[in-house]
Parts: structure tokens; C-alpha cells; sequence
């Protein structure tokens, strides 16, 4: 598609005024429009004298490829902003960072047509360490849509900020409760009426935080299940015979650990579910020629989305 193709037809104005019920608008998310970052701090929502002032973080990366074992990060990009506990609401859109750093191995072209990132932007470009560590003191909460690809790949490039605590927008808010049938970060925003220039680091965060700051909801339960402790039930051994039970009765996914195992796993937020599960599966599948064990690890804020342990 053409660029003179995506701009708004202004030729259909009477059109659209005789049948406005035959089109929607959507607009380009305010923050991303060019320049409105050199405005930050942006007041997003009035502060009340009784509010308890947070700090969260938006965090994307573009990287090289989808290995965390092997790929690199090529584009970091973070905005911090304020928030009210008491309240769950935005408050302010504070400052941001966004930065290249040289992977010293080529860029795949896919990635390129993908983000736009080439080896000469990247070239010669390194991450402040101390820059990035500035920018999460504090402790803010980081989220990611996609924590557990962000993640990995951050603490391996930063292992002395491995501790800090991450919410994922992606599975930590019941997008379909709240009446959107996708979870992608394009299709919400858009859904919303607003679209932006998608894979680039820090546009990306910044259509993250607008999503929060649009739907009140999504960041109350984003918060709210962030906070909480929950839990993961690994299948491990012999499960080739029900592996299909698994997937289709059991909801649970397949995965690799990090020591190669390969198993299936599901997520619970109560651990009596959890049990509850692995109870089952040990009495409907366990015999004498199908063994395994369901192995159920706690996770906090500081623990989930790390690479599987």
C-alpha cells in the first residue's frame, strides 16, 4: 500500500456527511505524533491531594530474532509515568528512552522490513547501563505487551536489574471480558479508533500506555493481577499418549525449560485450581506405561515472565 493511499480522503467529505453511519474515524495516537514528546511531562488525568503516587514503565524491544538464547536486542525503548494506587488511573506521561545498540552480527532483512532498523542505524551504538538503571529507580512496575519475549532478552543484557517487577499486558488483562475478540496491540488500539506506527521500541510503549490510559479498565486489572501471587503447573515425562488432552481439555501449552526439557504448562492464579488440575491429570493418565509429574512453581512479580527455570 502506497503512502497517497493511507492518507484521509478528503474528496469523501460529503459522502461521509450524507452516511456517517457507513464510516469510523480513527486518528493517530496524540503521543506518537512527532514532537509531542519534547511536551514531556504530559498531565494525563488531575492529581488529587489524597493520591498515592506510583511510577510503572513501559518497556518494548526490537531484536534480532525470536532466540533469547542466541538474538540480541537492537532498539530499547522505556516511557516512565505516574499513576494514583488509590485510583488505578494515569496520571502523567513523565519522560522516555529510546536507543540502538549494535547486536555485532548483521540484522536479518526480515527484521528490517519488519522495524525499519538497519546495520547502519545500529552501527557503532551501545546501551548506557548506567542511563537504563537510572531510568527504573525506584522500583517501578514494568510492563510489557509480551513480558515473557521482553523479558528474557532484557535480563540477559541487563542481569543487574533481573529483579525488578513485571505485569504483561498481553495475558494479564481479560481483553475479551472487557469486549475486544484480539489481543494484539495494533487490533486494540485500533478497536479503540486510534493507530500509530507499530514495531519501533518506544511508539510501541507509547501505544501501550494510550491503551491504558483509553480503556480505565484494562490498567485497574493489569494492576490488580500484577500484584498477585500465581502459579504454573509443569507436565514432565512421558505425556506423548494424552498430549492432545492437554492441549484441547486442559488448556495447557507447550514448552521448552531452560535446561532443554521440553513439557506443557498452564498458568494458574489460585493454587488450589492448580492442584485441583494436577490431581487430575495424575489419576486420569498415570499408569504403568505413562509416567510423568506435575511439577507447580509459585511466581511474583519479581519471578514471573523470567525464562523457564
Amino acid at each position: 500500500m502506497t503512502k497517497s493511499n493511507t492518507l484521509f480522503p478528503l474528496n469523501r467529505f460529503e459522502e461521509i456527511s450524507k452516511h456517517p453511519e457507513n464510516f469510523k474515524l480513527i486518528e493517530r495516537i496524540p503521543l506518537t505524533i512527532e514532537g509531542v514528546d519534547t511536551h514531556f511531562p504530559i498531565e494525563l488525568n488531575k492529581r488529587l491531594p489524597d493520591d498515592k503516587i506510583h511510577s510503572v514503565v513501559f518497556l518494548d524491544t526490537e531484536t534480532t530474532g525470536l532466540d533469547q538464547l542466541k538474538d540480541k536486542i537492537i532498539e530499547l525503548g522505556m516511557v516512565k509515568a505516574t499513576y494514583s494506587k488509590n485510583r488505578n488511573i494515569l496520571l502523567s506521561v513523565d519522560r522516555f528512552y529510546d536507543e540502538f545498540e549494535d547486536p555485532k552480527m548483521p540484522i536479518p532483512e526480515k527484521i528490517t522490513e519488519l522495524t525499519g532498523i538497519s546495520d547502519d542505524m545500529v552501527r557503532d551504538h551501545l546501551f548506557d547501563d548506567a542511563s537504563v538503571a537510572n531510568f527504573l529507580s525506584g522500583n517501578p512496575l514494568i510492563i510489557a505487551h509480551n513480558a515473557s519475549f521482553d523479558r528474557p532478552f532484557f535480563d540477559k543484557r541487563f542481569p543487574s536489574l533481573s529483579n525488578c517487577n513485571w505485569a504483561d499486558s498481553l495475558t494479564e488483562i481479560p481483553w475479551k471480558e472487557l469486549g475486544f475478540n484480539g489481543s494484539k496491540l495494533e487490533y486494540l488500539n485500533l478497536t479503540c479508533g486510534y493507530f500509530y506506527d507499530a514495531h519501533r521500541a518506544y511508539v510501541d510503549c507509547l501505544a501501550l500506555l494510550w491503551l491504558m490510559y483509553q480503556v480505565k479498565e484494562s490498567f485497574t486489572a493489569l494492576l490488580n493481577n500484577a500484584r498477585s501471587v500465581s502459579y504454573t503447573a509443569y507436565v514432565i515425562g512421558n505425556t506423548f499418549s494424552f498430549k492432545d488432552k492437554l492441549k484441547g481439555e486442559h488448556n495447557f501449552r507447550f514448552t521448552t525449560l531452560d535446561n532443554g526439557i521440553k513439557c506443557w504448562c498452564r498458568d494458574f492464579r489460585n493454587k488450589a485450581e492448580a492442584e485441583k488440575v494436577k490431581k487430575v491429570l495424575l489419576e486420569t493418565y498415570c499408569d504403568g506405561s505413562t509416567n510423568f509429574d506435575v511439577d507447580i512453581r509459585e511466581f511474583t512479580p519479581k519471578t514471573r515472565f523470567k525464562k523457564n527455570i
